[in-house]
């Protein structure tokens, strides 16, 4: 414990004195007319959407969902009754 705290404070007395200057380069910038395709937002949404129903459907009612509900981005679970075991 001793030997890593002598090591902290050389190594900050050492970047404290040194001669050596921190630049920050020119900033970043992004390209004006940059967008991510609509397809990857379709299948990213698609698949959380049946992820959070299937959570859903398993938590609530104890089953999974069923063809259709998956097949629709779990949408069909949302917007149809509830099922009774």
């Amino acid at each position: 414990m001793k030997r890593s705290r002598t090591i902290a404070a050389v190594a900050a007395g050492m970047l404290a004195f040194s001669s050596l200057t921190a630049t920050a380069g020119p900033l970043a910038s992004t390209a004006p007319h940059s967008r991510v395709p609509v397809a990857v937002w379709v299948i990213f949404g698609c698949t959380g959407g049946v992820v959070v129903a299937a959570l859903a459907a398993n938590y609530a009612q104890r089953r999974q969902l069923t063809w259709n509900e998956a097949a629709s981005c779990g949408l069909l679970f949302w917007f149809q009754p509830p099922r009774r075991p």
